[in-house]
């Protein structure tokens, strides 16, 4: 099976192979001092260089501990650089109790990966806080969640709009569907507002295939949070949730997604969901 970052060796055969990288202890110690060196050196873009190849290529079943500690700083590293996405999907899995590294009992280990991470969510928060939760005024009691719609989608006219997460409508049933067949109907983002006539007026902003969570009935169904504001001048929603597989599977996952509007749609902006295994 070929992995990220072994290319070559897996199409070229064994005389394009490079020397296979050392995944011992020593080494692991090794790397770690070196990109230590690095980021004393104010060189964080250096000590990625140096760490992400190894814990690309070495599989942390022999030495999880070590494995743990390079990731760490990986995510230290990735801090640094502002790299918070990157650093969540890093070291968010390791927080599972079935990690190799929960495992390990390490407790110092387990603290650094948890400051690390909190760090890392703290960062991305702070970059984005203007993507604000709350604030709708609108009586929407049946909405998954609510927050203030941020200004260019507030229609013309209107007293009051809000961006509101709604349970979606499950798909029609084919005359040949297992009538105890329930598939799961991912939640939707609806603008809603106040304008002069009596009642709220509604449109849909998820458009066809908004991709992410929103889109995908493994996790859309344990959505619970959403948020909206303006940075960089992009019009930001945000939504979020945790928990099991919605088909009924094992898998756990925090998703945490953020979607741009595009003017007819929202489309994801990028992703930051963590997958547990």
């Amino acid at each position: 099976m070929c992995v990220l970052g072994l290319a070559l060796a897996c199409g070229g055969g064994a005389a394009d192979a490079g020397p296979a990288r050392d995944c011992s202890k020593p080494a692991a110690r090794k790397l770690r001092k070196d990109a230590d060196q690095a980021a004393s050196a104010k060189d964080p873009a250096r000590a990625i260089a140096l760490l992400e190849p190894f814990l690309r290529e070495c599989s942390d079943d022999k030495e999880p501990v070590e494995h743990g500690w390079v990731a760490s700083d990986l995510g230290v590293a990735y801090e640094a650089t502002g790299q918070f996405v990157e650093c969540q999907k890093l070291l968010g899995p390791l927080t599972y109790p079935r990690s190799a590294v929960q495992q390990s009992g390490d407790d110092k280990l387990i603290r650094a990966i948890d400051h690390n991470l909190e760090r890392c969510t703290k960062g991305l928060d702070a970059r984005y806080a203007a993507v604000k939760t709350g604030g709708c005024t609108l009586p929407l009691s049946r909405a998954i969640a609510t927050a203030a719609a941020p200004a260019a989608l507030v229609p013309r006219g209107a007293s009051a709009a809000c961006v509101v997460l709604v349970r979606g409508k499950p798909a029609a049933k084919a005359p040949d569907d297992d009538p105890e067949s329930r598939d799961v109907a991912c939640p939707r983002v609806v603008l809603a507002w106040k304008g002069a006539k009596a009642g709220l007026d509604y449109q849909d902003l998820s458009g066809s295939e908004p991709g992410g969570a929103l889109g995908d009935d493994s996790v859309c169904c344990n959505l619970r949070s959403i948020a909206a504001g303006t940075v960089g001048g992009k019009t930001l929603v945000r939504v979020r949730g945790h928990g099991r597989d919605c088909n009924g599977g094992t898998a756990d996952s925090a998703s945490d997604v953020f979607y741009e509007w595009n003017g007819k749609g929202l489309s994801r902006a990028f992703d930051a969901s963590i997958g547990y295994h």
